[in-house]
C-alpha cells in the first residue's frame, strides 16, 4: 500500500533531470543577459531636414541665435530640424554670418549638413549666373 507522504514525492532520478534541466534555462538566460548587457545600445536614428527657413520659423531663429550668442540673421536662412524642433541655422544672405545652433544639444553633424547644403545652394546659384541653367532661373 502506498502512502500519502510516498505518492507526493517523485523518483529520485526524475528529480535530478528536472533540476539539471533548470540549471540548464538558467545558465541559457543568465548568457543571454550578459550578451544584452555587453552589446552597446543601436544608435537612435533621428528624421534630420534641412530647409529655407519660413516665416513662421522666425521666433525659433532668433530663439537659437540668442542661446548660441550669435545676432538674428536677416534674409535667407537654412535651418536644420531634428525630430520636428530647430536645431541649427545659416543665414545665405550674410559674408560673415556664421552658423549658430542649439548648444545644449549634439548639433555638429547637423551643422555639418547645413554647411554642405549651403555649398550646394551657392554653386546652383553660380551655375544659374552664369547660363548653364539660365532656363532654371525663373523657377529659382
Amino acid at each position: 500500500m502506498v502512502t500519502t507522504k510516498e505518492a507526493e514525492s517523485m523518483h529520485p532520478e526524475l528529480e535530478r533531470q528536472m533540476a539539471v534541466e533548470r540549471v540548464k534555462e538558467l545558465r541559457r538566460a543568465g548568457a543571454v543577459a550578459r550578451v544584452r548587457a555587453a552589446t552597446p545600445p543601436a544608435p537612435r536614428e533621428y528624421d534630420i531636414v534641412i530647409r529655407l527657413a519660413r516665416p513662421e520659423d522666425c521666433l525659433a531663429v532668433a530663439a537659437l541665435a540668442v542661446l548660441d550668442g550669435a545676432e538674428e540673421p536677416r534674409g535667407r536662412t537654412i535651418v536644420a530640424e531634428v525630430d520636428g524642433s530647430l536645431v541649427a541655422a545659416l543665414p545665405l544672405d550674410e559674408a560673415d554670418g556664421g552658423t549658430f545652433a542649439d548648444p545644449f544639444r549634439r548639433t555638429a553633424d547637423v551643422v555639418a549638413l547645413l554647411e554642405a547644403r549651403a555649398k550646394q545652394l551657392a554653386s546652383e546659384r553660380d551655375m544659374v549666373r552664369r547660363g548653364r541653367l539660365a532656363w532654371l532661373a525663373r523657377f529659382v
